[in-house]
């Protein structure tokens, strides 16, 4: 790298007053270009010889402070150091004390954000650009212990992915890192000490689920069975009431409500308060609170009753996420009545409006159907939406594009080894039910794999079997998918944003209906066959 030439690159840099569009190195990526008085800061793009973007730091500072920064190489110039390093944790602690903003803050002054979870590390970027000057806070950094375990991933790796991307891009509004699904002390401390601004604290753990099966003698037994002032206190609060929502909306509280609500929830109402105390509070996080990761709907009065006891103790989360009526399956869209969805969606949103938080929906991805309601009915109070594995599933659609084959045979793989996932994920797809057999796919209708609801689940929920499957110490395809990815990296990008895009413009409510979002968005021709530059150019549009 010839550093005088960088120099030259800097000084026009200086003199360009905040006009970049002309530059004269055009591996100088632009919206990453930061001027702090006659400091410059910028992220270079060279395309190596495989055509895959190599990405370095460049740095022009005082020399006094400079040394903050790890480089691979130096100049000096009278006062001033040149550098170029890698994106690596010690060169973004640098520039974080440059610029906060690469940082996470807190969601609490934003009323519509978007979890992002980012299973390969290399999607954030494209997900920026999305959301520029959409009014929505991004949470970009959001990934489960399941998933990292799944993936051989760590906090900080996703953490220092989400935070490079955020620089690259001069994306100044505000984002957020969330340690998610966390299910113990040990994980909560894990999150907050990479830098996580929130946690969704996964109580699955301390939700009595069955307690949902017994029969009403049963369940009147299990309750009887609490100390006398334990069963007082819960028929005094709820037995027979009605809790006023506003609006003509409100609860009321069954003898079967309150038993099944006291049994089931008071566990997992005691955790969260343990963990409010321990780690939230002292850490200033944002709190969600994760119920959906049940068999079984969470109930009006369920929710009523969880949320209440929350506010006896003092404790207001952020979000808080019900298991909603309906199924709300990987990768494919919602499955059922959505009228009822809505009516029932109706009371949870005025218990969060009541309680002063907003609803959470999980497993967000390619819920379409149901998006517009949410929107609708959460516009004035906001929302959170979290989506992440669909991100994956984009790459598949790079990946079935530019090498038909080898998508056939991550197909086949996946198809063969499904039961490697049944312990982590819940879902239709079954090899021996109604998912296409490997056997019936070809190269004329690969594509038909990323369509298919039931191809769909076997593909999304078997990425971490397909990045580390290994035969004599090296890996069968977690090498080549980088490959082909990483040399298409435009591409990806251009399906990522058509994808979210439908998502936000429905909860925006730009669009009405899921057909009408796929016909603004999804492409009428192939676009796999434009080169990078028609990709990058069309996605500005």
């Amino acid at each position: 790298m010839d550093l005088n030439n960088l120099l030259i690159d800097v000084k026009e840099i200086l003199d360009a007053d905040g006009d970049y569009t002309n530059l004269l190195n055009q591996e100088i990526y632009a919206p990453s270009i930061q001027i702090d008085r006659r400091n410059v800061y910028f992220i270079l793009h060279h395309v190596n010889n495989e055509g895959i973007i190599e990405k370095s730091l460049v740095v022009y500072e005082n020399r006094l402070t400079a040394g903050d920064f790890e480089a691979q190489a130096t100049m000096d110039d009278r006062d001033s150091t040149l550098l170029v390093g890698e994106l690596n944790e010690r060169n973004n602690d640098a520039l974080a004390k440059r610029f906060q903003w690469i940082r996470p803050t807190s969601r609490r002054n934003y009323k519509y954000t978007f979890g992002l979870g980012d299973r390969l590390g290399n999607a954030s970027n494209a997900h920026l650009r999305l959301f520029k000057g959409r009014g929505i806070m991004p949470v970009l950094a959001q990934q489960s212990i399941r998933e990292l375990v799944l993936m051989h991933r760590t906090n900080t790796d996703v953490f220092q992915s989400a935070s490079w991307a955020v620089f690259e891009e001069g994306f100044t509004y505000g984002w957020g890192a969330d340690g998610d699904h966390v299910k113990t002390p040990y994980e909560v401390d894990y999150a907050v000490k990479i830098g996580c601004s929130m946690i969704t604290l996964d109580c699955t753990d301390e939700i009595n689920n069955d307690i949902v099966e017994l029969n009403d003698d049963d369940l009147d037994q299990r309750f009887n069975q609490l100390d006398p002032d334990q069963i007082k206190y819960f028929n005094d609060t709820y037995l027979n009431k009605t809790f006023d929502l506003g609006d003509g909306r409100s609860v009321k509280f069954t003898k079967h409500d309150v038993e099944e609500s006291a049994l089931t929830f008071y566990d997992a109402i005691l955790f969260a308060t343990t963990i409010y105390n321990k780690f939230v509070v002292p850490y200033n996080l944002d709190f969600e609170i994760s119920m959906d990761e049940t068999p079984y709907q969470t109930t009006n009065p369920n929710h009523y009753f969880f949320a209440n006891e929350l506010n006896r103790r003092g404790i207001t989360p952020v979000t808080m996420a019900p298991r909603f009526y309906g199924e709300f399956q990987k990768a494919i869209d919602y499955i059922g009545d959505t009228e009822r969805f809505e009516r029932e969606y109706v009371i949870h949103e005025a218990i969060a409006e009541h309680f002063g938080y907003k609803l959470s929906i999980h497993s967000g991805s390619d819920k379409l159907s149901v998006y517009e309601i949410i929107g609708r009915v959460s516009k004035q109070h906001g929302w959170h939406v979290k989506t992440a594995g669909t991100n994956w599933l984009e790459a598949l659609r790079v990946i079935a594009h530019k090498d038909p084959k080898f998508m056939l045979e991550l197909y086949k793989f996946s198809y063969e080894n499904l039961d490697d996932v049944k312990d982590f994920y819940v879902f239709n797809a079954q090899t021996n039910g109604t998912a296409p057999k490997p056997e019936d796919m070809n190269t004329e209708n690969v594509m038909d794999l990323l369509d298919d609801d039931d191809a769909r689940q076997i593909l999304h929920t078997m990425y971490g079997s397909i990045m580390n499957l290994k035969h004599n110490y090296h890996y069968v395809y977690r090498d080549k998918l980088w490959n082909i990815l990483l040399k298409n990296q435009a591409l990806y990008d251009r399906y990522l944003n058509i994808h979210i895009a439908e998502h936000l413009d429905l909860l925006q409510g730009v669009v009405k209906t899921k057909d009408e979002a796929r016909e603004k968005y999804e492409p009428k021709s192939d676009i796999s066959k434009k080169s990078a530059a028609e990709l990058q150019a069309t996605s500005k549009d």
